[in-house]
């Protein structure tokens, strides 16, 4: 007989979310979700695109309830949503706000706050697939995975052991990230069904949006975000409310960085090592630990640096396309197999040497990338870099003095901004493309 699993772990009384500054206890949240699940249209697929956080936590419950499996494209282009849908023929879309481009049927989510409280918390067969997410394609065509019930939460629940987020009971998350994203389904939506943390409904961009979230909820006060969103919050010079942890993702913290967020934030940072197909499977104490600890139940078999990983929250042994390097207490990146170029003989990987590229002052963003395929082989490099009060004479100067010389670009554009999606990716036809119109522009 299949496990049944709750829908959430939160007593009645709690708060489970925050939601335009009103605390929503799990009695209004559960009243709520199956209130929505006896209203959605009857369909086997949906496409989850509620940007309001709450709005997708009850979504995504409602979907549960009702067993339509949720879709989550890489992200909102009109196109993939499209390409997504059509893959899975009656689908429909859920919104928080009409979308006139899409040519899709639309159901908005709008949060009935007049159903009454509820303490019917419904289970949920661990073995129902719950959604389908696709990668990003950050590295190439995205791609599809299933995921289950009783896997994600068993995954939620390993990542709360390893936080030890018991200590944090009733307090907030507050998230830069998109609930679409691996990285953030789990550590928000997961984290605010099966851990004693509650999530702010809101996804905060700017610095000074952050610092408002975080003002506007409960203590302890944890912040779930990337490299790319660290770097401007630190920039910005805000003073911010006590914090009591912030988690990274989606790409390698500098300790550089990761040391200046302590400060500034007065509290530990952490980082997550995972994968869309895989979901989190280890952290590391970013100042402290070099070396990545897999997650309970984790373990990776790796032969010459190719890795996969196998846990009993994973339907099977799923490679990793990271270059991994085992170590007595787990393991070290290298570098992701698409990323590793190798020029006049000499090895490197580009996203280290984004990084370096990044640590520059005065560089607010930069990325490296190579304009030929074949980089076993050498291959031109070029470089897209933010800095408003450097010349590209003295950006190409400062790499010149942190990594060698066969790796300095050949080509340098200094841009307004980086075409990073939600997560704070680059995809590579993104920068690709940018690239070539810079191009064009000069030729």
């Amino acid at each position: 007989m299949s496990q049944q699993l709750p829908l959430t772990i939160h007593a009645p009384g709690a708060i489970i979310a925050w939601h335009q500054g009103q605390a929503i206890t799990t009695q209004e949240f559960l009243a709520q979700a199956l209130a929505l699940a006896q209203r959605l249209p009857e369909a086997s697929h949906a496409v989850n695109l509620c940007e309001d956080r709450y709005a997708f936590l009850l979504a995504f419950a409602a979907l549960l309830i009702r067993r339509q499996l949720c879709l989550l494209p890489p992200n909102r282009a009109t196109g993939v949503v499209h390409a997504v849908a059509a893959e899975y023929p009656g689908s429909y879309c859920l919104v928080d706000q009409p979308c006139a481009e899409l040519a899709l049927n639309q159901f908005v989510v709008t949060p009935p706050f007049g159903a009454r409280g509820s303490n019917n918390v419904p289970l949920i067969d661990a073995n129902q697939q719950a959604l389908v997410i696709f990668t990003s394609g950050s590295t190439g065509t995205p791609r599809p995975y299933g995921k289950y019930w009783g896997d994600l939460v068993r995954g939620a629940e390993l990542a709360a052991r390893r936080f030890n987020l018991e200590r944090f009971t009733g307090g907030t998350l507050v998230a830069t990230v998109p609930p679409q994203h691996m990285y953030g389904l789990e550590a928000t939506i997961l984290f605010a069904l099966h851990s004693p943390l509650a999530v702010h409904g809101g996804r905060p961009f700017y610095p000074e949006d952050v610092r408002q979230a975080l003002l506007q909820v409960s203590a302890p006060r944890l912040l779930i975000t990337t490299p790319v969103h660290l770097r401007a919050c630190v920039g910005a010079s805000l003073a911010w409310p006590p914090m009591s942890l912030v988690i990274s993702a989606t790409a390698p913290l500098s300790t550089d960085l990761a040391a200046e967020a302590e400060s500034h934030f007065g509290c530990p940072v952490h980082e997550i090592y995972g994968s869309t197909e895989t979901g989190a499977i280890a952290s590391r104490h970013t100042l402290t630990e070099p070396v990545w600890r897999p997650y309970d139940s984790v373990h990776l078999q790796c032969v010459d640096g190719r890795c996969q990983v196998e846990a009993d929250f994973l339907p099977q042994a799923m490679p990793l396309n990271d270059i991994i390097e085992s170590r007595a207490a787990g393991f070290t990146l290298l570098g992701r197999d698409s990323d590793m170029i190798n020029i006049a003989g000499k090895r490197a990987s580009l996203a280290d040497l984004t990084r370096r590229l990044q640590d520059i002052p005065g560089v607010e963003d930069g990325a490296l990338l190579l304009l030929d395929e074949d980089r076993e082989r050498g291959g031109r490099i070029g470089a897209l870099v933010v800095a408003p009060a450097l010349s590209e004479q003295a950006i190409l100067a400062a790499m010149g003095e942190l990594m060698d010389a066969v790796f300095i670009p050949r080509t340098l554009y200094r841009v307004q901004r980086l075409p990073r999606n939600e997560t704070g990716k680059l995809p590579r036809a993104e920068l690709l493309a940018m690239f070539e119109r810079l191009r064009q522009r000069d030729t």
